[in-house]
């Protein structure tokens, strides 16, 4: 739920590679058109789309510590990290209000799901894109044991996620001719970029427990159901909240003109999500992840089954910048929770540990602990190169009558996390498809 786009130079590095119409200053507008911001406003925030943006009615106590912490450490103070710059620290906006989440589904479906000319299906297993005469004419799904055929009159617009994506190409015969031999599936269009340049953010934690008993900051199991009720009945409360409700965004490398390390910062309430241990106390983590990877990785079809999961390298850390770059976030995280803000609930590192003071062990506890962050993306890239999947209008090359539209397009991820940006896509892509 955590509401964040991309910094500028993402969208201007999409422009500057031939991608004309993705720079920032064309996409703000298709940022603002589908925010429903209940606190910011122009020239960045809009207050009349579907997706509700808002602050947490209730913070808790440490997020004002870490805040503190950042300033402590010399850290420049950030009152909107989606404005008009992104360094520094400060509170980050959720996609809920007193409802509850407001998800896609609430924030633009449900708008619009009486339409007589929407048939929504649900349960349903897309297996092929059917292309004839190198065009999208339609395509074939599975719902229960049965299987359908829907014909295209126009396009189709394929929105199946970063890596199902790149799936459905394949098994419709769009992808490297080579990587479809021995599957059965004839080749419709050889395009090599399908399945490849795979980009994700790596989450490592640092964290850290306090001296305040666990009752103190926490409560007793009477006191979690009246807090359920309370957030349930009035939407307010210690339950009104995503957790992650602040962080900062460092320039971990020198040489980068924008920052390069995003961190997210949460009250912990349970065991040690690193190692297993549990523990009685309170604490926090920050999160820590390299927003522009440069390791890449790729997707491939384990059969010609549509059920079976596509096969999955991410190759995390291949690129030795990308571990470099971690360790160093690593170990501006230790100095902010080290800071005078925080000695009054008597924080105590447990992860990576006092015993990791050396860069050789922090990347020993890097590679032990890290994780995704669930943020896929350029599989099917956008651009105008040989290796691009589809245009700048989102089509994919080779193909007529046929666009992906969804986190799978980016040619390079974005410095933040990607849902906004993901709904952005979708903005843009109706405004492509009405314009014909």
């Amino acid at each position: 739920m955590v509401y964040m786009r991309g910094n500028r130079g993402d969208f201007d590095h999409r422009r500057d590679l031939g991608c004309t119409g993705w720079g920032y200053e064309d996409v703000l507008a298709l940022f603002k058109r589908s925010e429903n911001n209940q606190r910011l406003e122009e020239p960045f925030h809009g207050r009349s789309g579907g997706l509700i943006v808002s602050d947490q009615p209730d913070r808790n106590p440490m997020t004002a510590m870490f805040l503190e912490a950042c300033a402590q450490s010399q850290m420049r103070r950030n009152p909107d990290v989606n404005g008009a710059d992104r360094e520094g620290y400060g509170h980050f906006q959720m996609t809920a209000d007193a409802k509850g989440r407001c998800h896609t589904d609430r924030a633009f479906l449900d708008p619009v799901k009486h339409l007589a000319n929407l048939r929504i299906v649900t349960n349903a297993l897309v297996t092929r894109i059917v292309v004839e005469g190198g065009r999208a004419t339609g395509i074939e799904y599975v719902k229960g044991s049965a299987g359908h055929r829907i014909s295209a009159g126009r396009e189709v617009i394929l929105c199946s996620g970063a890596l199902n994506s790149p799936k459905r190409l394949m098994l419709s015969g769009i992808c490297p001719a080579a990587h479809l031999a021995g599957f059965g599936i004839a080749v419709q269009a050889d395009l090599p970029g399908v399945g490849q340049k795979l980009q994700d953010h790596l989450m490592v934690g640092y964290r850290a427990e306090v001296a305040k008993p666990l009752t103190t900051f926490g409560m007793t199991a009477a006191g979690a159901e009246a807090a359920t009720a309370e957030f349930l009945a009035l939407g307010t409360g210690p339950f009104a909240t995503n957790f992650c409700e602040a962080g900062a965004f460092l320039r971990c490398d020198p040489a980068e003109t924008w920052p390069d390390v995003q961190v997210h910062f949460e009250p912990d309430f349970g065991p040690d999500r690193m190692d297993g241990s549990l523990t009685d106390r309170h604490g926090f983590i920050m999160w820590i992840n390299v927003s522009r990877p440069k390791s890449r990785g790729e997707v491939r079809l384990r059969s010609a089954d549509p059920f079976d999961k596509p096969a999955v390298d991410p190759r995390y850390l291949t690129d030795r910048r990308d571990l470099e770059t971690t360790i160093d976030a690593l170990l501006q995280c230790r100095a902010i929770a080290s800071a005078e803000a925080f000695r009054p609930i008597g924080t105590r590192e447990i992860w990576p540990g006092e015993g990791a003071r050396t860069r050789a062990a922090a990347e020993a506890c890097v590679r032990a602990s890290a994780s995704t962050i669930w943020h896929p993306s350029g599989l099917c890239r956008m651009g105008v190169d040989a290796m691009a999947v589809v245009d700048p209008a989102q089509r994919v090359r080779e193909v007529e009558g046929l666009r992906v539209t969804d986190a799978s397009i980016m040619p390079r991820i974005v410095s933040a996390n990607t849902d906004a940006t993901c709904i952005m896509i979708g903005e843009k892509a109706a405004d492509l498809v009405l314009a014909g």
